[in-house]
């Protein structure tokens, strides 16, 4: 098995357990800044194996600044828009609209980059975006959570 494939599937493996217990705590009266910062303080780990081989040596040239900057902000930015989220809505909804994440990646490579996708590579995609549609309109406790949770979600 090549080892970018045993990356993904650990990833995905962990964010469906995340996803699966994330709304737990703040539905028990667990504040949801705390849960922010808990994760903001358990994502150190991963930072300090990735600079491990490079002995934590850090580029500092403006472009590199700009960069980080940019990812650290959006990245944290949705993650405080999903924690707010989780709060008025599902989490079993929730998550696998932000699964659907990869539409925007390959949108913005064909796009932006030119990279080219095969058929089967569109009809994955075209067939993820029905599924927001599916998710929007079969939700059984619309009542209970209102649809300002699906914007979000989908802003995400």
């Amino acid at each position: 098995m090549k080892s970018w494939l045993i990356y993904a599937l650990t990833t995905t493996l962990f964010w469906g357990v995340w996803g699966a217990f994330s709304e737990v705590p703040e539905k028990n009266g667990f504040p949801g800044t705390l849960s922010y910062v808990v994760w903001a303080l358990t994502m150190l780990i991963p930072a300090g194996v990735v600079l491990m081989p490079e002995r934590f040596a850090i580029d500092h040239h403006p472009k590199a600044i700009v960069h980080g900057m940019i990812i650290g902000l959006t990245g944290a930015g949705g993650t405080v828009a999903l924690f707010e989220t989780l709060s008025i809505g599902p989490a079993y909804l929730i998550f696998p609209i932000l699964a659907l994440s990869p539409v925007i990646t390959v949108g913005m490579a064909a796009t932006l980059i030119g990279e080219r996708t095969g058929t089967l590579g569109w009809i994955g995609v075209v067939l993820a975006l029905i599924s927001i549609v599916l998710f929007s309109i079969s939700n059984p406790e619309e009542g209970q959570y209102g649809s300002i949770w699906l914007a979000w979600a989908v802003g995400i």
